[in-house]
């Protein structure tokens, strides 16, 4: 049975980053949507990895002292400014969520008047710019956090909670999409009528298929040396999870950036091409916590290691534009993870993860081979395209928008 298409999802059955009609999309629901996105990633990052500092003393009670010890020294010789930007960070969120909440339920749920949304929105600037001064800080227990960390690498349990941090934000990013912008949930992943999980697979298929070749002529060749580190012991289960929860992981990361923030930005720049850059600048910019950007900064060559996921997620907002879906960027991006996760991992990656074999990074080499890689896997999406094209969903007529008080 065919979901119901709302009135906001008029200029986005044609094609899916079409430049929305601004009457039918207001500025503030983009932000409020975003907030409310953050909010729920943040709290369920909070939730799933409290654990993880008991299964690491459960599982090597040496190293969980060692981190607790390390964290009580880091607050203790701590820089003053820094605890105050936490401080304030927090207040900010604080304050902030609690009017942004009131606010904003109040407005979309009773009355819809100026006052709510106003007092709404100005909860929601509160705790966006809090996160800033946390950000700043985000130093203050580096050292202890990294060595938290560690326990993905050990336990299965807290890779497992690591992975569903991510779809945590779609709880988030559905109600504002469906109660705040009045959109059905199918419009936010394709323009057509239903989910292309074929296309999904295909896209999976191929870019396994891809990594696989490159993977095995790099090595013949002489430009890549993968160590076989097999653990039979460790491996499965792992394994399994990754197979299981990385595709969600992937997909989460797809329909926040790909879907929601270049729809946003498309809108309101009005520029698909700039809003391409900026999105694929962010997705960059989310991976600059992992292990290969610290070592890239500490041997100055950041831009370099950090080129590849710019390349990236540039090559995802084409898939995207190829497909008038999210689906070929899903499967895409879960294969990447997936294989790296499974069969040929990086040293020091951020999923350290027992796969069958591991590489040593090479900045510039692997910056050259994404671009290969990402070129062969479009051309491949390109040629394979129309097998996948169903009906579009229909254009329903004009309604009311779901809140005037700007208009």
């Amino acid at each position: 049975m065919r979901k119901a298409q709302t009135a906001r999802d008029i200029f986005v059955m044609t094609h899916y980053y079409d430049r929305e009609q601004p009457s039918f999309n207001r500025w503030y629901e983009w932000v409020i949507v975003l907030w409310t996105t953050i909010v729920t990633w943040v709290f369920g990052q909070m939730v799933l990895t409290a654990p993880f500092g008991d299964i690491l003393n459960a599982i090597d009670p040496e190293t969980g002292a060692l981190a607790s010890n390390l964290m009580a020294d880091e607050l203790a010789n701590a820089d003053p400014a820094n605890l105050l930007l936490l401080f304030g960070g927090f207040t900010f969120i604080g304050i902030g969520g609690l009017l942004g909440v009131v606010g904003l339920m109040v407005h979309y749920f009773g009355s819809r008047g100026r006052a709510s949304l106003i007092v709404g929105m100005i909860g929601v600037f509160l705790s966006l710019i809090g996160v800033i001064p946390i950000f700043m800080a985000n130093s203050l227990f580096a050292e202890s956090t990294a060595l938290l960390m560690s326990v993905i690498g050990l336990s299965p349990l807290a890779y497992a909670l690591m992975l569903l941090t991510f779809p945590a934000a779609l709880v988030g990013l559905y109600f504002g999409w469906t109660k705040v912008q009045g959109r059905s949930l199918t419009s936010l992943h394709t323009v057509f009528v239903r989910f292309r999980w074929g296309r999904v697979i295909q896209s999976f298929v191929i870019g396994w298929a891809v990594l696989a070749a490159f993977t095995l002529g790099a090595s013949l060749l002489g430009f890549a040396s993968p160590r076989f580190i097999f653990d039979a012991s460790r491996f499965l289960p792992f394994a399994l999870l990754s197979f299981l929860l990385l595709p969600v992981q992937s997909a989460t990361e797809e329909i926040v950036v790909r879907g929601f923030m270049n729809k946003g930005l498309i809108q309101v720049l009005g520029n698909k091409w700039v809003a391409f850059t900026l999105t694929s600048g962010l997705f960059m910019a989310l991976h600059l916590s992992n292990p290969e950007a610290k070592a890239g900064a500490d041997a100055g060559i950041l831009p370099i290691v950090m080129s590849g996921y710019f390349f990236f997620g540039f090559a995802a907002c084409l898939m995207v534009l190829i497909d008038d879906g999210l689906e070929s960027a899903i499967g895409i991006h879960a294969a990447n993870n997936t294989f790296a996760a499974i069969f040929v991992n990086y040293e020091n990656s951020v999923l350290p993860t027992p796969s069958v074999w591991q590489v040593t990074p090479n900045p510039t080499g692997d910056a050259i081979s994404t671009i290969i890689v990402l070129s062969v896997i479009l051309a491949c999406l390109y040629v394979t395209r129309k097998r996948w094209v169903i009906d579009r969903a229909p254009l329903p007529k004009p309604k009311e928008t779901l809140s005037k008080t700007f208009a």
